[in-house]
């Protein structure tokens, strides 16, 4: 009978445990804010095309996070083997919406050495050409943001001159501390 009260005594005090950490855990939750800020945007390459000696490149910016993210300034370098495709380095005005995105166009006349990759994409020559994304943009709250990642540049079937990209990598997106 002693023995069954010590086993008895045992499971009450174990349920009693258990209890008080579920208790515990459930307030830590509760207590947590939820609400995801501070994140860097992904920054995407949405379309590319080259019309003549012009490249336009949309650049899709896509705000992570569930508050709105006002950006100053935008810093983004696309390059192929170390040769620059596409770069912008501009102070804007870009609002993002939570969880949402907004595109930002590039025009600019690619070097000789871009032009050359483009152009064996667009006849066939290559099937695809890498590229590594690298940028940061500034935002009022959370200061720089730096963004990268790598993916590959097709030809669009039955539209000569344009491109498109699919993302292979993400890199570690951060946030530094740098003004």
């Amino acid at each position: 009978m002693e023995l069954l009260n010590i086993s008895k005594a045992r499971h009450v005090r174990n349920a009693a445990r258990l209890a008080i950490l579920l208790l515990s855990a459930w307030v830590c939750l509760s207590c947590a804010s939820g609400v995801i800020e501070g994140r860097p945007p992904f920054v995407g390459i949405s379309g590319m095309n080259l019309a003549g000696d012009m490249l336009n490149t949309d650049f899709r910016v896509s705000n992570q996070n569930e508050v709105a993210m006002d950006i100053e300034s935008i810093d983004i370098t696309v390059t192929v083997d170390s040769v620059e495709l596409a770069s912008e380095s501009r102070d804007l005005q870009l609002s993002v919406d939570a969880n949402s995105a907004e595109e930002v166009q590039v025009r600019q006349s690619p070097g000789a050495a871009a032009l050359d990759l483009l152009v064996s994409l667009q006849s066939g020559d290559v099937k695809s050409l890498p590229f590594d994304l690298r940028g940061s943009v500034r935002t009022q709250a959370d200061g720089v943001l730096r963004f990268e990642h790598k993916g590959h540049l097709y030809p669009v079937p039955g539209k000569p001159g344009f491109f498109r990209s699919a993302v292979t990598q993400a890199e570690e997106l951060r946030r530094t501390n740098e003004l």
